[in-house]
């Protein structure tokens, strides 16, 4: 997403197992900082980075984070694997206007504003991390509220849609257990996985699926066949462009 605007936008993706930062100013990257943990201390680490490094050079934050966020009071509700962030006020930790987002809707976000020229209309974004997020978008579906205007990714009634990596799937176990359960087991997670996306594809029938993430593989496409009703089901898989500055950039656009 190319901005006309001038000011400076400072990003934030505060992730499972790091925190990484990127200064936007609506046609580039101009500076990038990442922590190899996710805390309260290397946030602050972070901030002081750009403060004192460049002067303050940004007017607006945007944050991606995981799991379910509470809007009214700016903070994360309930996020498992970022315990450290859960109940916290985000704004209060932030010294400029700060506008925040469930990390997988900003991966998507910027995924999708990355393509030249005409864009899918029907695509996932998931992101493998420590757990599993996601997100679905439909561009001719606009959804329209006082916090995301003119959205196209769908985000249900709490803003709380995409939470795939809870999707029941063996015994009791959400595939984002599995996955973490399989780390050191490629060919069991690579099937595991391949279930859960020929799980979303028999739900969301996308065009196209954006897949990012420190834990992302390619995907086994014959296993996943398998679990289509037709053959006609399968999309496109890609990976992403924008790599890991992704959500921090589907953040900065929280603001345009």
């Amino acid at each position: 997403m190319i901005s006309n605007k001038k000011e400076n936008i400072l990003g934030v993706d505060i992730g499972g197992s790091k925190i990484r930062m990127v200064l936007w100013n609506g046609k580039k990257v101009l500076k990038e900082w990442q922590s190899e943990t996710a805390n309260l201390e290397n946030l602050k680490k972070g901030l002081d980075f750009f403060n004192g490094a460049l002067g303050s050079t940004y007017s607006k934050i945007g944050v991606g984070l995981p799991g379910l966020l509470d809007f009214k009071n700016n903070q994360a509700l309930f996020c498992k694997n970022l315990p450290a962030f859960n109940k916290v006020n985000l704004k209060a930790c932030f010294p400029v206007e700060v506008k925040m987002d469930n990390d997988a809707k900003c991966f998507l976000r910027a995924e999708i504003n990355a393509f030249k020229g005409k864009k899918p209309e029907y695509v996932l974004g998931i992101i493998f991390g420590t757990g599993i997020g996601g997100a679905f978008t439909n561009e001719k579906l606009k959804t329209k509220n006082e916090k995301f205007e003119d959205e196209v990714i769908y985000r249900g009634k709490d803003s709380w849609a995409g939470e795939f990596g809870h999707m029941i799937m063996d015994k009791g176990k959400t595939w984002e257990k599995l996955y973490q359960e399989t780390k050191n087991n490629p060919k069991e997670q690579e099937k595991i996985n391949a279930i859960g996306m020929a799980n979303l594809i028999n739900i969301f029938n996308p065009e196209l699926i954006i897949l990012g993430g420190k834990g992302v593989t390619k995907p086994n496409l014959k296993t996943i066949e398998k679990y289509l009703l037709v053959k006609k089901q399968m999309p496109k898989f890609i990976f992403s462009k924008l790599g890991d500055n992704a959500v921090a950039l589907g953040a900065t656009f929280l603001w345009n």
